[in-house]
């Protein structure tokens, strides 16, 4: 039998075991020697752990974690079912992970058992501790895609106080997201928590929320009680100002506030709008051809100035050439070029006095459409593909930061375009516009594109130059916004965007 028709075969038989579960795990004794070996050697088959294979395309380059994170928690899901059924709980601090929507994969995973404790080594230094404590294994859990957690109130009570410290945004989303203080009340003298009691009562009292913290302090002496309320955190002032529906959502304006004040006393002072508008829009257009080579290459295109050009002039012709119509690239560069010019004309807006948040919210979905329109009209995807947000999972190259899930998308965006719309700093708009929108990942592609628009078109609304993202520069640019991502540290990404600034500057001269 041909090879090519036994990897299919075997193929079908493994991703119906996949499909199975639904996930691209699949366990040794699953398969048949033949089936495993075969798709090991044409690496169709990952080893996660002894056992366990990670079912994924051979395509996928040696050393790129981005099939591994994007696996992750399906691989534990499946992992503990197969071992422990339902009798097992993540620890407090991952199980409040799963509740807040943590979007960073994290180091160490914490499992309680009954029994059959073990540490586990997983892909990209990530690892699995399972240990025995069946006195302190939960009898009531809640479950979060597939995987057994601690209900909130318990996980709120149970997580230590340098929690508190450490990871102050993820429990301020997480008292917040309680939807009656009797649920936290309930878990405290059930579990007898009163100095996490203490530690609760004094987050509230420290967000402003009196009436809950002075509800469960009442009902807690009630019970006989006694509470002496400490606020458990080390900053001056609470991260979020009010309730949220969506975890993702509270987290989206969290991470706005965080960061605005640190961008501002670094960024260059604002300028204002040009005076001059039409000379900005011929500086804009005379860096074109360079900003459409560096960020398409960013991206992963092979582009040329002469593809650039053919397109910039109108001489790409799919209907004539059928070179132009199959390359992906040349798709890829029309695309840019008519986005560009739509972007454009969101810029003429903004530079004429228009808002430039509410710009961004008209115009996005048409820079989109714009940037994806040469496929559409190639037969590649339809239009309907384009509309709307993402209705997938996406997960980013070599990043510990996966995107919130596609039901997050639409409250995350509506909190990210009130945060552009009220923001007040051009730079503020334009290093958050960037990276919120790619924290986000609305769309299953072009996101990085948009947000260099993003980050143009807000410069642009403060008098700063038009300013090009160097591919030569990719690796700090990536580098820079995982920083941003997993240390919570903007001023690398702000210092990069302020030397390209200078370099772009420096072009037009």
């Amino acid at each position: 039998m041909d090879t090519h028709i036994k990897i299919a075969d075997a193929l079908t038989r493994v991703k119906a075991i996949a499909d199975a579960r639904g996930a691209h795990i699949v366990k040794f004794s699953e398969i048949s020697r033949a089936d495993r070996e075969l798709l090991i050697r044409t690496q169709w088959l990952h080893e996660i752990i002894k056992g366990w294979y990670l079912f994924t395309r051979p395509d996928v380059a040696t050393g790129d974690s981005a099939a591994w994170y994007a696996n992750f928690w399906d691989f534990l899901r499946v992992y503990l079912n197969d071992r422990f059924g339902k009798d097992y709980c993540l620890s407090a601090e991952s199980s409040l992970e799963l509740h807040v929507g943590e979007t960073v994969v994290p180091a160490q995973v914490v499992v309680i058992v009954k029994q059959g404790g073990s540490t586990q080594q997983l892909p990209f230094k990530t690892s699995l501790l399972i240990y025995s404590d069946a006195k302190n294994l939960p009898t009531e859990k809640k479950e979060i895609n597939g995987l057994q957690v601690m209900p909130l109130p318990f996980a709120l009570c149970k997580v230590t106080p340098t929690y508190y410290q450490k990871c102050s945004e993820n429990v301020e989303i997480a008292l917040r997201s309680v939807r009656t203080p009797s649920e936290l009340t309930n878990a405290i003298l059930r579990g007898e928590f009163k100095s996490a009691a203490e530690r609760i009562i004094g987050s509230y009292e420290f967000f402003g929320l009196k009436k809950e913290a002075l509800e469960i302090k009442n009902d807690l002496i009630h019970a006989g009680m006694l509470i002496n309320a400490s606020n458990p955190f080390l900053q001056n002032k609470p991260h979020l100002s009010k309730q949220f529906q969506s975890p993702y959502a509270a987290r989206i304006e969290l991470l706005w506030k965080k960061y605005r004040e640190t961008i501002m006393d670094i960024f260059p002072k604002e300028i204002g709008l040009p005076k001059n508008s039409k000379k900005y829009l011929a500086q804009v257009n005379a860096l074109y051809e360079y900003d459409a080579y560096n960020s398409l290459s960013i991206e992963g295109y092979q582009v040329s100035a002469d593809l650039i050009q053919r397109v910039q002039k109108n001489s790409w012709n799919p209907n004539l050439h059928e070179e132009d119509y199959n390359q992906r690239n040349a798709l890829a560069a029309r695309g840019y070029f008519e986005a560009f010019r739509s972007v454009k004309k969101s810029l003429t807006k903004i530079l004429s006095g228009k808002s430039p948040g509410a710009c961004v919210k008209k115009d996005l979905s048409v820079w989109y459409q714009n940037l994806f329109a040469p496929c559409v009209r190639a037969g590649i995807i339809s239009h309907a593909d384009l509309l709307g947000y993402r209705n997938n999972r996406v997960f980013i190259r070599n990043s510990l930061h996966a995107p919130p899930p596609k039901e997050a998308v639409l409250d995350s965006m509506d909190v990210f375009f009130q945060c552009i719309a009220t923001e007040k700093s051009a730079c503020v708009r334009a290093i958050l516009g960037h990276y919120i929108f790619v924290f986000i990942h609305p769309y299953m592609d072009g996101n990085g594109r948009i947000a260099r628009f993003i980050l143009n078109t807000m410069l642009a609304s403060g008098g700063y130059p038009w300013s090009v993202v160097q591919v030569a520069r990719r690796k700090e640019y990536i580098d820079a916004l995982e920083t941003v991502h997993t240390k919570s540290d903007i001023k690398p990404f702000v210092h990069f965007i302020i030397d390209e600034m200078k370099i772009s500057k420096k072009l037009l001269k």
